[in-house]
């Protein structure tokens, strides 16, 4: 990637958060079967294509397809992953519908809005000499499986509407989709990631799949406001049970305790480096983990697992926001260090990418 100023860098970064959605098309347009996967090296360079992901579905067993933007000679790639919420039983997939697209296909027409956001501050304008990523792959990582990105399960949830079966197969399409990157581009030297409330959990949860891919690249991974603090130990039961969240074999502590997989990756692979974006009343994640303050559960996630990880810094402000990505340009740590300032850090691997809290 070719470097900027840090000013220049944000500016696309930030942008696309703060921007409102694209223009819609409500056309619908159905989603095409496995077989009709392409080669990623055979796409239309520098435009998008909607490619489904072989063995991969949505959460109402549909097929699953990612946005997939290549540039011929690119040597990075950028994985752009989507959130929106998580379920795990009747009450949260259907009566509450607390995650997204879950019920519903995952369209064409639905990735051109939500890509658009991409689009509109130019992530994908190739000619932008502000772009920081006009020289990269870019993959637009969808989210409708209500796993975290994390599961590999079907349930049929007692009081679902029609008996209706849900299709946890997040990590699924998640290898599915990193194989066919590698297949496509093996020689990559800069793999980016960068995932937003669950999609920030999928980042860290499938920190492997994207390290042992491309094995010699400088892989760094970004989570907006998708700290692995613990939830209840029934609750992350549930979870583990009902989503099959696949754990690497070796981390006998993942079963348990859901920061040790930021632990074992860290280990696992010191070269890469993770940035973490919290805020320490996240109102969205006190809901999701049954608790009224997760103040105490993200000090401890702190003090415990993330200050001795040395490839791991994170910028937490105290707020009850979710998302925070969006106010880089006025946002400041308690010790006044700008998140634009931090984000450039994080994408360049210099000084301002360093731990500061409350």
């Amino acid at each position: 990637m070719r470097k900027t100023a840090a000013t220049s860098i944000l500016l696309v970064l930030v942008g696309w958060l703060a921007s409102g959605c694209g223009a819609a098309d409500d056309t619908l347009v159905p989603v095409p079967p496995d077989a009709a996967a392409p080669s990623w090296a055979t796409l239309p360079p520098n435009a998008w294509s909607f490619v489904p992901v072989p063995g991969a579905v949505c959460g109402n067993g549909s097929p699953y397809s990612v946005g997939v933007n290549p540039r011929p000679g690119a040597r990075e790639v950028v994985f752009i992953v989507m959130g929106g919420g998580a379920c795990w039983d009747a009450d949260t997939c259907f009566t509450r519908g607390a995650a997204t697209h879950i019920a519903e296909n995952y369209t064409r027409a639905m990735f051109d809005r939500e890509r658009g956001l991409v689009s509109m501050v130019g992530w994908d304008d190739r000619g932008a000499a502000t772009n920081p990523f006009r020289e990269a792959h870019l993959v637009f990582v969808p989210y409708c499986t209500g796993d975290l990105h994390s599961g590999d399960s079907v349930r049929t949830y007692a009081g679902a509407p029609g008996g209706a079966r849900v299709h946890h197969r997040g990590a699924v399409a998640t290898q599915g989709y990193v194989d066919a990157a590698r297949a496509a581009w093996p020689d990559l030297t800069e793999v980016r990631v960068i995932g937003f409330s669950a999609g920030g959990y999928g980042a860290q949860l499938n920190w492997n799949r994207y390290a042992d891919a491309w094995p010699s690249a400088d892989l760094a991974l970004l989570a907006d406001c998708a700290p692995l603090i613990q939830p209840p130990a029934a609750l992350y039961a549930t979870w583990r049970s009902n989503w099959s969240m696949q754990t690497p074999s070796d981390c006998a502590e993942c079963a348990t305790t859901l920061a040790a997989y930021d632990d074992y990756f860290d280990a696992r692979y010191p070269e890469s480096r993770f940035g973490l974006l919290a805020t320490t009343r996240d109102s969205v994640l006190a809901a999701f983990w049954q608790t009224p303050n997760p103040a105490p559960l993200l000090t401890t996630l702190v003090d415990d697992h993330l200050a001795d990880n040395p490839t791991t810094r994170y910028f937490i402000v105290d707020s009850d926001a979710h998302v925070i990505f969006g106010s880089a340009f006025v946002l400041r740590a308690a010790d006044g260090t700008l998140l634009l300032d931090w984000l450039a850090g994080w994408l360049e691997n210099d000084a301002r990418f360093r731990s500061v809290r409350p």
